[in-house]
């Protein structure tokens, strides 16, 4: 999955226990420091927020359920460039195997 994802984003990780500074970067990105994690934000190429994990019913962290798995699929159709609808869907596909497996 990370390879599709990679050939449209550059992923970022913010550490908010580990990095210094983690967690005033994280709550200037989100705004509050609220909500749970992991929580994702795409940005375009000058940092301006596009669209986050804060999905219609609140941020879907690792989106197993379908509601959430929709709304990240949703944050990709939003902002991508490069990604493809099959590309979608097989990501839709791999994070529904992954959440089965799961047992979810």
């Amino acid at each position: 999955m990370a390879p599709l994802i990679e050939s449209d984003y550059v992923l970022l990780k913010i550490d908010t226990e580990r990095h210094l500074h983690g967690e005033e970067v994280a709550k200037r990105l989100r705004g509050s420091d609220a909500g749970g994690i992991p929580w994702t934000l795409v940005t375009d190429a000058d940092g301006k927020a596009l669209v986050s994990s804060d999905g219609p019913d609140g941020n879907i962290g690792c989106p197993m359920t379908p509601a959430e798995r929709a709304w990240f699929v949703e944050m990709l159709r939003r902002t991508r460039t490069r990604l493809t609808d099959d590309e979608l869907g097989r990501l839709e596909a791999a994070l529904a195997a992954f959440a089965k497996a799961d047992g979810r």
